[in-house]
């Protein structure tokens, strides 16, 4: 792509870890993001991916309080935390399309991918662009995450092309309407229920996707009819979208990574 686009990414750092969090004791009592790696905390590395692409004009923080001090690369803009995954990221969407009125997409992304880059980053946006959606979601194939992170122990989706997990960015275009933005929170708020996912999806759906023959193009078009979102799921050729740390041997597999670097 020879045009640079106007992005605004944000990340969404989240809270302090409970006790029942996998990484409490790496984290003790402090935000997950700034879970120290090779020396740095783990949401700068993220930060510099995003800071470093091509197509990146400003990044927004949300839910780290500024007086963590980190030494983020370029100007941060902080947000408070709103308590959930998706509505920290539907106030960063709205934050952003008010305040750039401007701009070509909003790039979000969890704050436990430290092993992104800038190219990957530029890749994934690049990508996104290449077609007209309005919601864009990378997915990596089993084959791909595994020969690049063989200890990963990611959770996977059965689709007909293939074994896929999901990535740890979305790109939004802001031309997502409110009622989409509502029905969208309520997918997500339902993420951990199955049946309420049917009731929202289509029980059909989902049926084909525990049986394994739901293909890829039908479930973007399922989707579409179902909560009227233009959303692609994106298989993507770069494993790092997808390594998130979540447990200690993943906090292992990064410091490793990083430490190489």
């Amino acid at each position: 792509m020879d045009r640079q686009l106007s992005v605004v990414a944000i990340i969404a750092a989240g809270q302090s870890a409970k006790e029942a969090d996998l990484l409490a004791e790496y984290t003790r009592g402090q935000p997950k993001a700034l879970l120290p790696i090779a020396g740095r905390p783990m949401v700068l590395y993220v930060a510099e991916a995003l800071a470093g692409s091509r197509h990146v004009r400003h990044l927004v923080l949300i839910a780290l309080d500024p007086a963590c001090n980190v030494p983020f690369p370029v100007p941060v803009e902080y947000l408070p935390g709103t308590g959930g995954l998706y509505t920290n990221v539907e106030a960063g969407f709205n934050y952003a399309v008010e305040r750039y009125p401007g701009l070509d997409a909003v790039l979000y992304s969890a704050s436990d991918v430290p092993l992104v880059t800038p190219a990957v980053v530029d890749t994934f946006i690049e990508e996104c662009f290449r077609s007209e959606h309005e919601l864009y979601y990378p997915i990596v194939e089993r084959t791909v995450m595994e020969k690049r992170f063989p200890g990963s122990h990611r959770s996977y989706v059965h689709l007909r092309e293939g074994d896929f997990c999901g990535g740890d960015m979305m790109l939004f275009r802001p031309s997502l309407t409110v009622q989409q933005r509502e029905t969208l929170r309520s997918l997500v708020g339902s993420r951990k229920s199955a049946l309420q996912q049917a009731r929202t999806i289509g029980f059909g759906l989902l049926f084909k996707l525990l049986i394994r023959r739901l293909s890829l193009a039908e479930a973007e078009r399922r989707v579409a009819q179902t909560i009227g979102v233009r959303g692609r799921a994106l298989p993507f050729p770069y494993a790092e979208i997808g390594m998130d740390v979540d447990k200690p041997f993943q906090l292992e597999i990064a410091r490793a990574e990083l430490e190489k670097r």
